[in-house]
């Protein structure tokens, strides 16, 4: 598991916006420390990079049990709730799988800084 891990965080769409998966107790975080680069012409945080955050958070953590029995899932709706803006600090995402089923599984996630809860998402993904 540690192994599959160190290549998720090796993917390109990961090394170009920071994301940095993790281990934490039993389930899959993701980090991403805030730099000018992620925000939008408002000064904060581009609503896209809380959103890769939450479908990673959710998704690893679905995919994490899904592979134990050879298989793998990809989002295929992801509905996110910003909650406050965020311009600086590190962004901890969360999620945790709702339901696994044969076909599809649905995942939930929280996106923090700090004590700070600033996004929520729900995602749907597609087992192949």
């Amino acid at each position: 598991m540690e192994r599959w891990l160190e290549n998720v965080s090796l993917a390109p769409w990961y090394r170009l916006i920071g994301m940095k998966p993790r281990f934490r107790g039993g389930e899959i975080i993701i980090e991403l420390d805030l730099e000018e680069k992620h925000h939008q012409a408002l000064g904060v945080a581009h609503g896209g990079v809380v959103a890769s955050v939450l479908d990673s958070a959710i998704a690893l953590n679905i995919n994490k049990e899904l592979i134990k029995v050879g298989k793998i899932a990809v989002t295929a709706q992801l509905d996110v709730h910003y909650l406050k803006p965020a311009s600086k600090g590190k962004i901890v995402g969360v999620g945790r799988p709702l339901y696994i089923g044969n076909r599809t599984a649905v995942g939930y996630g929280e996106a923090m800084i700090g004590d700070d809860l600033i996004a929520v998402a729900t995602a749907l993904l597609v087992i192949r």
